[in-house]
């Protein structure tokens, strides 16, 4: 899901959905994890449920 890239001296970190297109870049991990959860229950809350 989350993949972290160095960009100057600030690392983000890149998240993608398995189930469509979404995409997102946060500051944090944690950031990302809040993210993904809050589209997955949006979303594809079967998918959430499950994770």
């Amino acid at each position: 899901m989350a993949r972290k890239m160095m960009s100057g001296f600030r690392a983000t970190v890149s998240g993608r959905c398995d189930h469509c297109e979404w995409e997102a870049l946060a500051t944090s991990y944690t950031e990302m994890v809040k993210m993904y959860q809050d589209h997955l229950r949006g979303e594809h809350p079967t998918a959430w449920v499950r994770s």
